[in-house]
């Protein structure tokens, strides 16, 4: 937790104006490759002991650089900040004296909107810095560390503290002393009848809008690594923006924003069009597994000979490779179906009071589709086995039981294109 905080509150200075912070290394001066690296890596990159790439004091002072995003927006254009910041981890994967220990990556979202869209807006825009990365230098999530620090009111207190700004002294005592976000809003737009809070809204709140990261490294081991040197070419890594001071302030607590689980209500539309109503519910149960739990019910006859009656469930368990909700699953699920069905004149085929049942496996995939990530479509396909009785009636009204059997399925047992809108609640550690 510790580490989080200090990830959080280092986080923060990056924000005066896209600026850096320089700050001191605990490494030896003396040490030539380190002297070298700080001189030609830009600032963004920690040099660290291997044995201390989580130490509260060694990350004291790194550097932040942040890339800001337009309102309500999450998506990543890329322009040369991002190119020189794919370029320098490239060139690190590659540098003989030093490794990759993880890139920290953190999102935020200025406080004008909803608080739960500035949740999802926080979490998808660390998570769309992350993924440029990892597209563009083959990065693994393994070595990519992601923070949700939400609605900065953190940084906007300090932004304030460092400039002349009207009502500064009355928005920071709101921000300091009001817990409740939604309370802040309504009494900072109170001070003098929105005037102060259309001001923060044009001139403070755009440079909150950002995913920030530092690339933590560590020197590699060797015994002759203080005879080594560094050839590295400061305009080949440049910075976007020069780096500036900043001084030693004392930072305030900030908490860190704990994942979200979601559950979600769904309907799949294959079944709809069949005519058979249908609900279904999901639930995350860990980060990376959930529960999906269809129910489909069709009382009614289509017409006097043709009907699909349905009473049935299939609770499938599913494993998400990189998040509970959020691109491909691999499911496993079992079916409990009873049925009265005629589709043709043949006959009209009825559990004899012993309903369906079997399992199988399944793949899908689900994408969002708005940018708060309430509403996600859902493909899905299964196969596996069903065993069933059935009773066999003519099929006319009152028509007479003329044949029994039981039998075993093999093939499709599951498939759907699904609508569903998710509710989201922090997840508890």
């Amino acid at each position: 937790m510790k580490r989080k905080l200090t990830l959080l509150l280092l986080s923060l200075n990056a924000l005066l104006a896209g600026a850096t912070i320089h700050g001191e290394f605990s490494l030896s001066e003396s040490d030539s490759i380190l002297s070298k690296a700080r001189e030609q890596y830009p600032k963004y990159v920690a040099f660290l002991p291997s044995n201390k790439l989580d130490s509260i004091l060694e990350y004291k002072g790194t550097d932040v650089t942040p890339i800001t995003f337009q309102v309500n927006k999450v998506d990543l254009e890329e322009n040369e900040q991002l190119k020189n910041i794919v370029s320098v981890i490239n060139k690190l994967r590659k540098d003989e004296h030093f490794g990759i220990g993880y890139i920290w990556i953190a999102g935020s979202a200025s406080p004008e909107g909803p608080i739960d869209g500035n949740k999802r807006l926080g979490k998808s825009r660390a998570e769309a810095l992350a993924d440029y990365l990892k597209r563009e230098t083959h990065l693994e999530d393994v070595d990519i560390r992601i923070e949700n620090i939400w609605e900065d009111w953190a940084s906007l207190s300090l932004l304030l503290s460092k400039q002349d700004f009207p009502n500064k002294e009355k928005v920071i005592q709101i921000i300091a002393n009001e817990e409740k976000w939604d309370q802040r809003k309504l009494k900072i737009k109170r001070i003098d009848k929105r005037k102060t809070w259309n001001l923060l809204l044009h001139e403070m709140f755009p440079k909150l809008r950002n995913a920030r990261m530092v690339i933590v490294c560590s020197v590699k081991e060797s015994p002759v690594l203080s005879d080594m040197s560094v050839s590295l070419s400061s305009e080949e890594i440049a910075v976007e923006a020069p780096p500036i001071s900043s001084p030693d302030i004392e930072l305030p607590t900030i908490t860190t924003m704990a994942e979200d689980r979601f559950f979600a209500l769904k309907t799949n539309g294959l079944y709809l069009g069949a005519l058979i109503a249908n609900i279904g519910f999901e639930v995350e149960l860990w980060r990376k597994w959930s529960l999906d739990v269809p129910v489909w019910y069709s009382p009614y006859d289509y017409t006097p000979t043709r009907k699909i009656r349905l009473l049935a469930t299939q609770p499938e368990l599913r494993f998400w490779p990189k998040k509970a909700g959020k691109g491909h699953f691999f499911g496993l699920h079992t079916h409990i179906v009873g049925f009265n069905v005629a589709i043709n004149d043949n006959g009209r085929y009825q559990d004899p009071n012993h309903a369906l049942w079997g399992a199988g496996f399944s793949y899908g995939y689900t994408f969002h589709l708005d940018k708060s990530q309430k509403w996600s479509l859902e493909f899905n396909l299964g196969a596996g086995f069903a065993e069933y009785d059935y009773d066999v009636y003519r099929n006319w009204a009152n028509g007479p039981k003329f044949n029994s059997g039981s039998d075993f399925y093999w093939g499709i047992t599951r498939a759907g294109i699904s609508i569903a809108y998710k509710f989201y609640k922090p997840r508890t550690k």
